[in-house]
Parts: C-alpha cells; sequence; structure tokens
C-alpha cells in the first residue's frame, strides 16, 4: 500500500496542534490551499477521515488520533536521528545570533534556548535587542531576527519564515468607562493615552493598524518594562497591547481589565527574519522549530 509518507504524518501533528489549517499550513511553510489538496489526498487514498470539520476547529477522528500517536513517535525518532548525524558531522561547534524586537519574547526565549543548548551543547548562543533588522542582518550582527512583522519585504535580500501568530488584546484599567465595550473599536484609540514598549517608528500595531487609518492616540509613552507597563495602566495612566498569554496571570492579581481590538480581534504573526543568500544549518532549523514547538500562545 505505502500511502503515508514522513510528510503526511508532519502535516497531521500539525494539524492536531493547532486545530486550524492555516496555522498548519504556516507551521509547514505550505499554502493553505497545498496543505488542503494533500489532506485530501491522503484520506481519499485511506478511505478514511483522519479529521472532524467543525466551524471553529480540526477535531482528530479515531482514525486520526490512531494516527497521531504513530506520526509522534516517528517523528520524534526521525529528527533525533538527523540531530544526532549532524553533531556528528559538525562536530557539534559552531555559534547563533538571535536578535529579538519584542520585549514579550524574554517571556518565553529563555526556555526555548534551554532545549536548544541541551541539544547543541557545543554551539554558542549570542541574543541581543535588534534596531534595525535590514542592516544588522547584511553586516551579519544577528543570523536570525525575532520580530512581529517582517523587516522588509520578500526580496532578494532577505527571507521572513512565519512562526506562530498571537492574540494580542487591549489592557484598561479596572474602572475605565471604555472597560464597559465588549471590545476596543480603533477609533477608541484617539481618546486614550498608549502606552508602549517601544518608539512608535517600531510598534507593529500603531504603524499597521492605527497610522494607517490616520488615527493618532490622545497621548503615545514609550515605556521598555513590561511591568512598568502593567503598573502605568493599573494607576489609570492609559492603555496598552499586550500578548493574551502575557497577561492571563495579572488579571486576577493587578486592577486591570483586558478587551479584544475590534470586533473580530487582533492576531500578529512572528516571524524570523535571515539573509536570504545565508545557508541554514541543522542547528539553525531546530531553533525555529523548537519555537513553534515551545511558544506559549493561547492561539498557535
Amino acid at each position: 500500500m505505502n500511502h503515508l509518507e514522513i510528510k503526511h504524518l508532519r502535516m497531521i501533528r500539525a494539524i492536531a496542534e493547532t486545530g486550524n489549517m492555516t496555522r498548519a499550513a504556516d507551521l509547514l511553510f505550505l499554502s493553505q490551499s497545498a496543505l488542503s489538496q494533500q489532506l485530501k489526498d491522503i484520506e481519499g487514498k485511506l478511505k478514511a477521515d483522519l479529521f472532524f470539520r467543525t466551524r471553529k476547529k480540526m477535531v482528530l477522528t479515531p482514525t486520526g488520533r490512531h494516527l497521531l500517536q504513530t506520526a509522534g513517535h516517528i517523528i520524534d525518532t526521525l529528527e533525533e536521528a538527523e540531530l544526532e548525524i549532524a553533531r556528528r558531522v559538525a562536530g557539534e561547534r559552531g555559534e547563533l545570533k538571535v536578535g529579538t524586537r519584542c520585549v514579550y519574547c524574554y517571556k518565553w526565549l529563555p526556555g526555548v534556548m534551554t532545549v536548544f543548548q541541551e541539544k547543541f551543547p557545543n554551539i554558542e548562543f549570542e541574543l541581543g535587542n535588534s534596531e534595525d533588522p535590514a542592516r544588522e542582518l547584511q553586516e551579519k550582527k544577528y543570523d536570525l531576527i525575532i520580530n512581529a512583522a517582517t523587516a522588509s519585504p520578500p526580496d532578494e535580500t532577505f527571507s521572513h519564515t512565519p512562526l506562530f501568530r498571537d492574540d494580542f488584546v487591549c489592557i484598561l484599567p479596572a474602572e475605565h468607562p471604555i472597560g464597559t465595550q465588549s471590545f476596543i473599536r480603533l477609533q477608541d484609540f484617539s481618546r486614550m493615552r498608549l502606552i508602549s514598549h517601544a518608539e512608535k517608528t517600531r510598534n507593529p500595531f500603531y504603524k499597521t493598524m492605527l497610522k494607517p487609518q490616520g488615527i493618532e492616540p490622545e497621548r503615545y509613552m514609550a515605556v521598555s518594562q513590561p511591568q512598568a507597563i502593567v503598573e502605568m495602566v493599573s494607576s489609570g495612566f492609559g492603555v496598552s497591547i499586550f500578548p493574551r498569554w502575557a497577561i492571563k496571570s495579572l488579571l486576577s492579581t493587578s486592577q486591570i481589565i483586558s478587551r479584544p481590538i475590534t470586533k473580530n480581534g487582533l492576531q500578529l504573526t512572528w516571524y524570523i527574519s535571515s539573509l536570504q543568500k545565508m545557508t541554514k544549518s541543522l542547528f539553525h532549523k531546530e531553533f525555529i522549530h523548537i519555537i513553534n514547538t515551545l511558544t506559549p500562545t493561547d492561539s498557535a
């Protein structure tokens, strides 16, 4: 028979983990139409449905659950074998320089770094804050840069690999009058003081959502530390934008509330950028894989 291939097992795991064809396609670096066709083809060959299609998510069928167990074992074994071969061939020597454009990354990057260095103990790891991604990549200050928006349009110079989507919410003082609304409209920000960890020119929300519509906050304040932002919001100095997972534990202990941004919510895609011509080693690829495995998002 021989219908199943490793790509099918990766597909099953990605859809099961995300519950969503679009997010699974991002993880596998495929278009959604290509992934849908791949799933349709293998279900046709197996003569069995692997997922129930519901309005909100893809749910494994009993056959799909059985294959997922098999997929996990096979993929993990294969990846460990590839890593072991790479270690022997390369002697486990090298360096990985990673820049990040967002302070929220420091919530989950230490866990990623721990797993990475357990797998590659002799790879020297360097982490820093990125100010000018295009220049820093060209000057080789960093090999990879993590950003909530691409550093530049796709061209022959840079590549931008999607990592995952994050669900962003607006946090407000508990007694803020606009908190009675079920969601925050973009126009509402023109009547609020917006506190951000980044200057306007580096803020993806301002650049991609507010500025194109001519919306200017009543006042814009840049505060570098997330905890300081939460304290300022709690004290009534303004509102801010945070990933939902980053403030979930604070909602019960701080005088703040959260509301979705727009009726449909706001999701930003995280990317990892690199030079197009750079040859990515196995440990570069494994670093990206670990990020997609460990990031603590609600939406991914």
